[in-house]
């Protein structure tokens, strides 16, 4: 789909779910929170920061940092940001390749779910890059493109909604093209409620992981 179609996707899923998590398209509740709970636990401790939710929905994803943090959320679906910013987000309408932000404005940027749905993925990077604070953390959640359920899925599905998927080493090249290091990953395993990390891809993890969140630091000039 066109970004203007997806617009218009999540714009109807908020009409219809308000600030509910099947808002933000995830398999259910149980899957939405496992996932939420294993990542923001992976992020690490965060106090008195200023954090971007880029492509934040209805911001139930960095609801929790709301309470210790300065949170921004961009999104292009504005019905989805009225969720968001009651949820105590900082909220604007906006691309993800054209952020309004000045240079190194963020402790930490997370992007859940949404660079499968935008066609320049490395484009959304290196904007998420530029924002980021030198030594801060970027950390983006998405498909594995590895999966061996994704690819019978492909099979079995005629959906073209997820075929823009990525491979572990491939995000991490992207990673060290703009300018972070201390690369790690957190492989889930729907609809396991285990979760893997590591700094390296991995056999079992490349070939299981239906998802993975990749981090790294930001490096210091």
């Amino acid at each position: 789909m066109s970004n203007t179609n997806w617009k218009q996707y999540f714009d109807k899923r908020a009409e219809t779910h308000g600030a509910a998590v099947q808002s933000s398209d995830y398999f259910n509740e149980e899957s939405f929170f496992m996932q939420r709970d294993n990542t923001l636990r992976w992020l690490g401790d965060c106090k008195d920061k200023t954090i971007l939710d880029a492509g934040c929905g209805v911001g139930a994803f960095s609801e929790p940092l709301v309470k210790n943090n300065t949170v921004y959320g961009v999104d292009f679906s504005e019905k989805s940001l009225e969720f968001a910013a009651a949820r105590g987000l900082k909220t604007m309408p906006g691309d993800l390749t054209a952020l309004t932000f000045e240079d190194g404005k963020f402790d930490a940027v997370l992007c859940i779910g949404v660079i499968q749905l935008i066609e320049q993925y490395e484009a959304v990077i290196k904007e998420l890059a530029r924002v980021t604070k030198p030594g801060g953390t970027l950390l983006i959640q998405t498909l594995n493109k590895g999966s061996v359920q994704r690819k019978l899925l492909k099979l079995m599905e005629k959906s073209k909604k997820f075929d823009r998927m990525y491979t572990m080493d491939e995000l991490k090249k992207v990673f060290n093209k703009y300018g972070f290091d201390q690369i790690e990953f957190l492989h889930m395993y729907h609809p396991f409620k285990f979760v893997t990390n590591g700094r390296s891809a991995g056999a079992f993890s490349n070939m299981l992981a239906t998802s993975f969140a990749i981090k790294g630091r930001k490096n210091i000039d």
